[in-house]
């Protein structure tokens, strides 16, 4: 009985695994149309400096990527790490690990609205951590995150709470923080773009470790 169970949960496995291959290969043909739909309509000159950009960008990134890690490794303070390609913060001392946290990256992508908009994205590299806030600190937000929820822009952006349980920003504006209860960020499926989202828990368990100024690395 237990062979024929672990057989049937084997080819669901395999039946799920080949079902997110198929998904894959299908965007990436659909992107790779759209792509060469869009290059057919420039002129050569355009094909060549696109090329360039893209190639420049993915070069700039990588490499912040990679000296934003050696960075950390190399850094035998008390420090957080955030992998965001993986998904965790990490709180680091040199080359020694002491907790890894889940966490949940914002998107990036363009927000507010016409004409006043802004590409906003979180940050690779070193950032240091300016304020640890609290349940009942108030911290303001952006106006563009409730245009990017739909929602009408208050007259005050700092609510008591807003930014859950426990919430740490950086020098540069990226935000470390929980679910709260309410305001604007009080929604489960929704994560503020360029911020990053842990469980209180987390960010309970480490609170005693933070101080103002301590280095949080994005890679």
């Amino acid at each position: 009985m237990r062979v024929r169970r672990r057989t049937i949960l084997l080819v669901l496995c395999l039946v799920t695994i080949a079902g997110v291959d198929g998904a894959l290969a299908w965007r990436k043909a659909l992107y790779r149309g759209e792509t060469e739909r869009l290059r057919e309509g420039m002129t050569a000159l355009e094909r060549q400096r696109a090329d360039a950009i893209v190639a420049a960008d993915a070069d700039k990134s990588q490499l912040m990527f990679l000296i934003a890690q050696r960075q950390a490794m190399g850094d035998e303070a008390l420090h957080l790490a955030v992998n965001l390609d993986s998904g965790y913060v990490a709180l680091d001392r040199g080359m020694a690990r002491l907790r890894v946290m889940p966490a949940r990256v914002g998107p990036a992508r363009r927000v507010g609205t016409a004409p006043d908009t802004l590409q906003v994205g979180t940050p690779l590299g070193m950032r240091a951590l300016s304020t640890v806030l609290g349940p009942k600190d108030a911290w303001e937000l952006p106006a563009w995150v409730w245009i990017d929820r739909g929602l009408p822009v208050p007259e005050s952006r700092a609510g008591s709470g807003w930014t859950g349980p426990a919430a740490l920003a950086t020098t540069g504006g990226t935000l470390l923080y929980s679910l709260p209860e309410s305001g604007p960020l009080a929604d489960s499926s929704y994560v503020m773009p360029g911020s990053i989202r842990m469980s209180a828990s987390d960010l309970a368990a480490i609170r005693e470790n933070l101080t103002p100024g301590m280095r949080i690395y994005f890679y």
